[in-house]
């Protein structure tokens, strides 16, 4: 890891007359100091979360290139989570590479609930062409080019499709088609991010796969309406060869600058967890978090969270 971060910093001295250069590091987890049964963990976020990446574009923005390692702190600093190159033309914009693209994904605000937080992004090999908005309206089609020989008419039938609307005054609506005519094993994602009413943005999703008889759906809320304080409600449920629920509630209130009270609760099929808990940012990107709650069990917590984005 040490060479890459030194090759890495040689190329953004080289380049930085002619290019834009950006590095960012992003590592997040807690430390249990002391939970119920009196045990201690230093638990890192891992996967997905303790990243270092860097990128680089052309000075006027015309092309470039990202890439991004995750688990930085495992051991191993080789696990490449994606790498693309891209570049922008007067009607589309094209990305190459190993991706992980989430222009046609949605996620729930909190994702309190157990089956449908976010839809699916685009992820893998390949070559994503995207038309650039035109009245807020985009489409783009995603070729899963593999490092492996494969044909081009299974290529076809495994693309990945979306399209995203954005207009002022309603928010933003999309759908992704994950196909995959071959197996099969094709997967709809939908969504609607609804911000019509002031301080109340409501977001609907959809996922279903039909040969797997898996569908969900879920509806979720950030109200902002009350000062100080934030009300987060989701709910989702699953439905066809096995069927699901889960509501969740939870609401934050900043009893001061640096702390919050909190209180939530989650109810479904797999069970149930209410929780109160109190947040305090002891320090700039770390915050002592002190929990008790219960899910057919009594467990408490004392917690010191960080997260840190450079």
């Amino acid at each position: 890891m040490k060479k890459l971060i030194v090759l890495l910093l040689a190329f953004a001295m080289v380049g930085a007359v002619s290019a834009q250069v950006t590095t960012a590091i992003t590592l997040k987890g807690n430390v249990t100091i002391v939970d119920q049964a009196g045990n201690s963990v230093f638990a890192p976020k891992g996967n997905g979360y303790d990243t270092f990446t860097f990128s680089a574009k052309e000075k006027d923005g015309k092309y470039g290139f990202a890439m991004t390692d995750q688990n930085v702190l495992d051991g191993s600093f080789d696990t490449l989570r994606d790498w693309n190159v891209w570049a922008v033309g007067k009607f589309t914009k094209v990305i190459a590479g190993n991706l992980r693209n989430a222009d046609f994904r949605l996620g729930q605000a909190y994702q309190g609930t157990d089956y449908l937080g976010a839809t699916d992004r685009i992820s893998g090999y390949g070559v994503l062409i995207e038309t650039l908005p035109v009245n807020g309206l985009s489409f783009g089609v995603n070729l899963p080019i593999g490092t492996t020989a494969a044909q081009f008419t299974n290529v076809l039938q495994k693309a990945d499709v979306g399209v995203k609307y954005t207009a002022k005054g309603f928010g933003t609506a999309f759908a992704m088609a994950n196909l995959d005519l071959v197996t099969p094993a094709t997967i709809i994602n939908a969504g609607v991010n609804y911000n019509a009413i002031a301080k109340l943005p409501i977001t609907l999703l959809f996922k279903g796969q039909v040969n797997a008889n898996d569908y969900r759906a879920s509806i979720g809320t950030d109200f902002t309406g009350v000062d100080k304080l934030d009300l987060y409600v989701e709910a989702d449920v699953k439905l066809g060869a096995a069927v699901g629920y889960t509501v969740f509630a939870e609401g934050d209130y900043a009893v001061t600058d640096k702390l919050t009270g909190i209180v939530g609760a989650k109810y479904g099929d797999a069970g149930y967890d209410a929780y109160v808990e109190a947040d305090y940012a002891c320090l700039p990107g770390m915050t002592g978090i002190g929990v008790v709650g219960y899910d057919g069990a009594l467990y408490a917590a004392l917690k010191l969270y960080y997260e840190v984005a450079l």
